[in-house]
């Protein structure tokens, strides 16, 4: 379940999703100052204070800001559906970050130590 999904200064938001599978909190924001949006995505399910950096995708130029922040949410409705139908977040962002990079949206990097820890689940 998408327990939030919140519009924040400078133009970014940030999502919060809980499933039977995972949870984890989602942020699509510039990476500084003059750089466009990317989105970050977090693994939660030990709990925040115990969150794992998980995966980022850097759109490519052809998005402008408003239709990043549209893919926002059509990817975090895309992650709450895969977890409630009991699929891991691994596989989830796998087959959503994928997908967007074979579609030339843009360039999806997973972290290693975070996938290593999910291994065989």
């Amino acid at each position: 379940m998408i327990t939030s999904n919140t519009k924040k200064s400078f133009g970014g938001k940030v999502a919060t999703i809980e499933t039977p599978s995972f949870s984890c909190f989602i942020s699509t924001a510039k990476d500084g100052f003059f750089q466009k949006q990317s989105m970050v995505i977090w693994d939660t399910s030990e709990g925040f204070s115990n969150r794992q950096l998980a995966a980022k995708i850097v759109y490519n130029n052809l998005l402008d800001s408003n239709a990043r922040l549209e893919l926002h949410d059509t990817i975090i409705h895309a992650i709450d559906e895969s977890g409630m139908n009991g699929i891991t977040l691994l596989e989830t962002l796998e087959t959503v970050l994928l997908g967007l990079h074979r579609e030339g949206i843009g360039t999806p990097t997973f972290l290693d130590a975070w996938v290593n820890s999910k291994a065989g689940e």
